[in-house]
């Protein structure tokens, strides 16, 4: 029984080798005639800006309180805060510390309001790596940032 099942797939690879040699032939496609525009199906990528201006990565403003210190998140006006992937403060020695907002677009993408959180005054100093995606006004589409964090008890 085996050797009919291996005689049959023989003869299938066999026959579609025969197949495609016979479809193949000696035949070069002919060269598209010149001036003819090349059509594509792939969508159009967004076009950047004749100007580019510099992009001004997002900081933090500190509220200290008598026991916390406030953080909150700081973008150039007319930017928004990614909320799928919400600003995050990796400190150094693993902590982290996610940035977040009570209100969010209707489409759940971005934060309407700054994006904060508080931590306590013990648990300074904190060097670590601020990660945060947004998006600027005259752009379609999100970049990212890391920008060095130092926070000290003043």
């Amino acid at each position: 029984m085996s050797i009919l099942r291996s005689t049959r797939r023989h003869s299938l690879l066999a026959l579609t080798a025969i197949g495609l040699a016979a479809c193949a032939g000696d035949r070069v496609p002919p060269p598209p005639p010149t001036g003819t525009p090349i059509v594509s199906v792939l969508p159009p990528l967004p076009q950047l800006s004749k100007e580019l201006r510099d992009v001004v990565p997002p900081d933090l403003d500190l509220a200290f309180g008598t026991d916390s210190v406030r953080l909150t998140i700081s973008v150039e006006p007319g930017a928004r805060v990614n909320a799928l992937l919400p600003p995050v403060l990796d400190a150094g020695d693993g902590r982290r510390f996610l940035l977040r907002a009570p209100t969010v677009t209707e489409d759940s993408a971005y934060f309407v309001e700054p994006a904060s959180v508080t931590i306590a005054r013990s648990a300074l100093p904190i060097r670590g790596t601020l990660r945060t995606s947004f998006c600027r006004s005259d752009e379609r589409l999100c970049r990212s940032a890391e920008r060095a964090v130092v926070l000290e008890d003043r």
